[in-house]
């Protein structure tokens, strides 16, 4: 495996640092591809247009304050103030995708591939009693969740047809944290799921529920859920939601479709060209893209050079990455004759 030369660390507000490798050769889910399939169905998943919004699905504590923010696809956001009262489960607000302007939720059915991904920030004053946010799936046969939480610091997907994957438990209140999923079809013909959050990503994991994947007319967006506390009169919670992006599935998730990707492999948070090829695919330090081997450690460092020449062109990555980039190549040991 060739050597990663850079890290990247990407930074938003109040966010664990996550390093995003930014040279770092391929994996292998070329083989999850089912392109054919996937290109079909999103001819429906294209129509999505909007969001249908639901304040107060749950309205246990009516007379808590709710603003919320409806700017899909750049911001929704939902902030419950003062959620107390002497009896009374929780606060749910949901918005969910919408092909017509918002008057009804899309409608997804089972072979409706897709890549959806959002940034989600969650904070709770206090962080307990419970608030949570994410992604709601709701079908005939339960409601799916992927989400985040105050008080258990989780994300996890779980519920409904969704297969069950928890990430390391490291959300604390007011992370930003970029949530991801991809539905495909899996070179065995079996509908599956691919679970992403910031640069990590689950394995893809096959759907086992007698429908074998998204049950028809299931709907699908984002909700925020507030606990109430009859203790303590100004229990808050908000959630905000950013970048809300669905289309053809991007197994990836690099942000280029696979019908359009050069390089199916790229590693998560790796920067890409509108090939969907980071440097490294581009430069491998085990040989040329094409095939062979290096001539020497020069050809290696010289191939470097210029694809990070274009990144920097495209306005991809600045002129200090560049560099860093070109020095790090030239110190490593890629195409040297031993």
């Amino acid at each position: 495996m060739g050597r990663a030369i850079l890290q990247k660390v990407k930074q938003t507000k109040n966010q664990q640092e996550v390093p995003m490798t930014l040279l770092q050769r391929c994996g292998n889910y070329a083989t999850l591809i089912g392109l054919v399939a996937a290109n079909g169905a999103f001819a429906q998943i294209s129509t999505i247009n909007s969001a249908n919004y639901h304040p107060r699905e749950f309205n246990d504590v009516p007379g808590s304050t709710l603003t919320v923010v409806e700017n899909y696809p750049a911001l929704i956001s939902f902030d419950d103030q003062n959620v107390s009262a002497p009896s009374g489960f929780a606060n749910r607000h949901v918005w969910r995708f919408s092909n017509n302007s918002g008057v009804s939720a899309y409608q997804f059915n089972n072979n409706d591939f897709f890549s959806v991904s959002m940034t989600v920030t969650l904070t709770g004053s206090p962080i307990s009693p419970r608030k949570e946010a994410g992604f709601l799936l709701d079908t005939i046969g339960g409601q799916g969740q992927f989400i985040i939480n105050t008080d258990g610091h989780e994300i996890v997907a779980f519920g409904g047809p969704l297969p069950f994957y928890a990430f390391p438990r490291t959300f604390n209140s007011g992370d930003t944290i970029t949530l991801g999923m991809t539905y495909f079809l899996n070179s065995n013909g079996k509908r599956a799921i691919i679970y992403s959050a910031n640069c990590l990503q689950s394995p893809p994991l096959e759907f086992s529920n007698l429908e074998q994947g998204i049950i028809d007319n299931s709907t699908l967006g984002g909700y925020f859920q507030i606990v109430n506390d009859s203790s303590n009169p100004s229990n808050s919670g908000t959630a905000v939601y950013e970048n809300i992006n669905i289309g053809p599935t991007d197994l990836d998730g690099d942000g280029v479709p696979d019908a359009l990707d050069l390089c199916p492999n790229t590693p998560p948070c790796s920067i890409v060209d509108a090939q969907g090829c980071s440097i490294d695919q581009l430069a491998p330090c085990s040989g040329p893209a094409s095939g062979g081997v290096w001539k020497n450690h020069g050809q290696y460092t010289s191939a470097v050079a210029q694809a990070a020449g274009q990144f920097l062109a495209q306005g991809l990555i600045s002129a200090d990455e560049k560099d860093a980039i070109v020095r790090a190549a030239a110190q490593s040991p890629c195409g040297s004759k031993k």
